[in-house]
């Protein structure tokens, strides 16, 4: 299956209300989203994206850029390809746009290789199981109400999830934990409960948090510290019971063995665009196996979940529906778990009334 051309689409996709952590302020999900159409009408789908419109031109103007390397190739050439543009970033740097707006052609060109097999990515990747355990991320944000929150949680709950994500960060002293104890008491022991920081913490907050919060057995505590203090990472980690787990603003393989070397978290969560794609994302999954460090991810559901199902050191999948939308499938949450399509690839195809109206 050859590579004919790459078609970028660039997206704006509204948020219904703003979305507040520690850290953030978020009102839209600009998108980068490539087809990658190949001889004989089969279409790879992938995408990379930004906070912010003239963020996403500059990915866009980078994924154009690493387009004419996957343009006449072979699509099964997945990790030659991820290797050449890999090399002509080392001027740029393998951090930043560069890599993410690779994520969005490396991505597509797998969809595309498991396609020529006739095979869905997971069992392309060598994986036998469909389902995989999955948390509910797209809620519980900072500036929910107590009452908020627990009636998401609930609905959470209703819609299949048996673990779901809270986020940290107030600055009044006991609040989160107050918001943390009101939603253990409403899910009750049976439904995993996570939490993130979102790097909105110091060192000392975060063990004197962390200690606090130890009563409410969550899942796991995520960036609870700026992602490159990776020493005081590797010191709350190692004061606390509670797991933590980070990695996801990390780039590239080499960081998360950062992450692994100083011992900075308990879970790694790669995240596919900081990775560069499916390649990287891969390269990375292997070193922490390596490592006896257990995995999870971060956001692309859609194809995050492939990867996961392969891995057998894999924890939990992070479920966001930001981009469900652009896609003529979405995928099912059955008993805490998500199922990946049986369709070759990553088996969702874009819905083209969709992607006119998200059109930036």
């Amino acid at each position: 299956m050859k590579i004919d051309r790459v078609v970028v689409h660039p997206l704006s996709l509204p948020l219904a209300q703003p979305l507040k952590t520690s850290i953030h302020d978020i009102r839209s999900v600009d998108t980068v989203l490539v087809e990658m159409q190949a001889s004989g009408g089969a279409v790879g789908l992938g995408y990379c994206f930004a906070f912010g419109p003239r963020r996403a031109r500059a990915l866009q103007a980078l994924v154009e850029d690493l387009a004419p390397i996957y343009e006449g190739a072979e699509a099964t050439a997945t990790r030659a390809l991820f290797d050449r543009a890999w090399r002509s970033l080392n001027f740029l740097g393998h951090a930043g746009v560069a890599v993410m707006a690779l994520c969005a052609l490396d991505t597509a060109c797998w969809d595309l290789a498991a396609q020529s097999a006739n095979l869905p990515l997971w069992r392309f990747l060598g994986a036998e199981r469909n389902r995989v355990p999955a948390y509910a991320s797209s809620g519980l944000w900072l500036h929910r109400s107590i009452d908020e929150l627990v009636a998401e949680a609930r609905r959470f709950v209703a819609a299949g999830h048996r673990a779901m994500k809270m986020r940290l960060g107030k600055t009044r002293a006991g609040e989160d934990l107050e918001r943390a104890r009101a939603l253990r008491e409403a899910l009750g022991p049976d439904v995993k409960l996570l939490a993130d920081v979102n790097q909105g913490w110091d060192e000392a907050t975060a063990i004197r948090t962390g200690r606090a919060l130890e009563e409410i057995g969550l899942f796991w505590l995520e960036e609870p510290l700026p992602y490159e203090d990776l020493e005081g990472a590797a010191r709350v980690a190692a004061a606390l019971d509670t797991p933590i787990a980070s990695g996801e603003t990390e780039y590239g393989w080499v960081g998360m063995k950062r992450y692994l070397d100083a011992r900075a978290a308990d879970i790694l969560m790669p995240d596919l665009q900081r990775m560069g794609g499916v390649t990287g994302y891969l390269r990375a999954v292997d070193l922490c196996d390596a490592y006896h460090t257990p995995v999870s991810s971060h956001l692309f559901v859609e194809v995050s979940g492939h990867v996961v199902a392969a891995a057998s050191h894999a924890t939990l999948l992070e479920h966001m529906d930001w981009w469900q939308e652009l896609f003529d499938d979405r995928l099912a949450v059955v008993d805490g778990h998500v199922v990946l399509p049986d369709r070759p690839g990553i088996g969702v195809g874009l819905d083209r009334k969709a992607l006119a109206r998200f059109r930036a």
